[in-house]
């Protein structure tokens, strides 16, 4: 129950995941994780700490209770960690490969996985500070015109982070798409209003408004209401089209019948989020450093 994606897993399942578990004991000044390897296991800390640096971890003490790697693992990250173990150390480590095999077993405890960091995402996403431009940069700004084929579909979801899926997947994702376009002024929904439903912006902006009146503005590129729809929370903010905005609308639970059919594909869904929380947690780190006085 530690690991956040297994917490509201039913007994029958947490006991067999329970069952992967495998103690280990380490001596004081033990590697358990060599940084530049992908981490291959994540450990649940039962007695005495680690220090960890790298990753989801930046550099901190892990002690009893807590878990080390699990992001990093999920993220599939090269650069891996760095963690020895401070103390004489014991710990309850579960294989990588036995994760992911659960996980292409039963869909529902990838789905708890995918859900327990939609929400982390979504808790640090609401603490967005005002004036904030969300929009990648690779993505143009010019107002789009004229049908979109399923070939334009395509090349829009190869610029996604699911660019490397399965064609057969993501050729199941851009049929399912509906493109929505809309003019300045219009409002895409209020605070309060139910989610199950984002849409992925092709070109223009919107502007977003939280209830204590802080506004940030989405551009091309971003899934702008993904993570409240993920989560299956209310809308936490206002959004209000600023510049003609083009965009393709894409059902939560569509997209989530999609990745369960593909494994691969909801992997590649699965590391994007890791690695997203991975940076924004380093970014949350850098804002909360005390200023450096010359």
């Amino acid at each position: 129950k530690k690991l956040g994606g297994l917490r509201d897993l039913p007994p029958a399942e947490l006991a067999a995941m329970a069952l992967l578990g495998q103690e280990h004991s380490f001596p004081r000044g033990a590697v358990l994780c060599p940084p530049g390897e992908r981490v291959d296991r994540v450990h649940i800390v039962v007695e005495d700490r680690v220090r960890v640096r790298g990753g989801e971890h930046g550099d901190e003490m892990v002690g009893p209770e807590q878990t080390m790697g699990l992001l990093s693992l999920l993220a599939r990250d090269d650069d891996g960690l760095d963690a020895v173990a401070e103390t004489d150390t014991v710990t309850l480590a579960l294989r990588a490969d036995d994760l992911f095999d659960a996980f292409e077993d039963d869909f529902g405890i990838l789905y708890s996985q995918i859900l327990d960091l939609a929400r982390q995402l979504l808790r640090l996403r609401r603490r967005i500070p005002a004036g904030t431009y969300l929009a990648p940069g690779e993505y143009g700004d010019e107002p789009l015109t004229g049908p979109i084929d399923l070939v334009q579909r395509l090349l829009f979801l190869r610029r996604d982070p699911l660019a490397s899926a399965n064609m057969d997947a993501l050729v199941a994702i851009a049929q399912r798409m509906e493109v929505a376009r809309f003019e300045p002024g219009t409002t895409l929904w209020q605070i309060g209003a139910p989610s199950g439903f984002m849409y992925a912006l092709v070109s223009g902006r919107v502007r977003c408004t939280t209830e204590d009146g802080r506004r940030f503005v989405c551009g091309p590129g971003y899934p702008l209401g993904n993570l409240e729809s993920q989560c299956g929370a209310a809308r936490w903010y206002e959004a209000v089209v600023e510049t003609p905005v083009t965009g393709f609308r894409n059902e939560t639970d569509a997209f989530l019948d999609t990745i369960e059919q593909h494994f691969e594909m909801a992997l590649e869904f699965l590391a994007t989020m890791a690695t997203g929380l991975i940076a924004r947690r380093a970014e949350m780190r850098k804002e909360t450093e005390p200023a450096v006085v010359a």
